[in-house]
């Protein structure tokens, strides 16, 4: 998929990037103030987003053949998905900016809790995929939806593993 590669390049680059430097800030503050611009970071998320989500209909309109008719029923449900995923994805950013503020000065309790947190989130993204398909194979062939998510997946694998490559590990 020539488009994913575009992608991979352009969001994917710039997410891992916000994260690291993130990171870097919060290892170079002084003292135990850690924290990261907030701001600064749900700015840049969103510029990725903005990113992900023009290359991703890109990728699934060049991936997936829909009908006219297939077309017209998709993509909005398309919209009313991607608004619930950027729900979870908020959490993710949540979770990300409380792990950037405690990774160096970790506590067992701290890990424990953060990572059920963690599989918590993992919980709701499965359940939102299982919830969605079933919609989408009602307005295309169920063939049809399970590409779109195995298209999904392959982009939130490789965000997956620039992140976690970007993120420092526990200290």
């Amino acid at each position: 998929m020539k488009p994913f590669k575009k992608l991979t390049l352009a969001g994917l680059a710039t997410l891992a990037f916000v994260v690291a430097a993130s990171a870097q800030t919060s290892d170079t503050t002084q003292g135990t103030d850690r924290s990261i611009d907030a701001g600064n970071l749900r700015a840049f998320i969103e510029l990725v987003r903005s990113d992900l989500k023009t290359e991703k209909t890109l990728i699934i309109s060049q991936n997936i053949q829909f009908t006219d008719t297939e077309a017209v029923e998709f993509w909005p449900l398309h919209s009313q998905y991607n608004v619930e995923l950027n729900k979870l994805l908020d959490e993710r950013l949540f979770l990300l900016n409380e792990y950037i503020g405690i990774y160096q000065t970790m506590t067992d309790k701290q890990a424990t809790d953060l990572a059920k947190k963690v599989f918590a989130l993992e919980e709701k993204r499965t359940k939102l995929k299982r919830t969605w398909f079933k919609k989408f194979s009602k307005v295309v062939p169920a063939k049809k939806a399970a590409q779109f998510f195995q298209i999904e997946n392959q982009i939130n694998a490789a965000l997956d593993l620039q992140l976690a490559a970007a993120l420092p590990l526990i200290k």
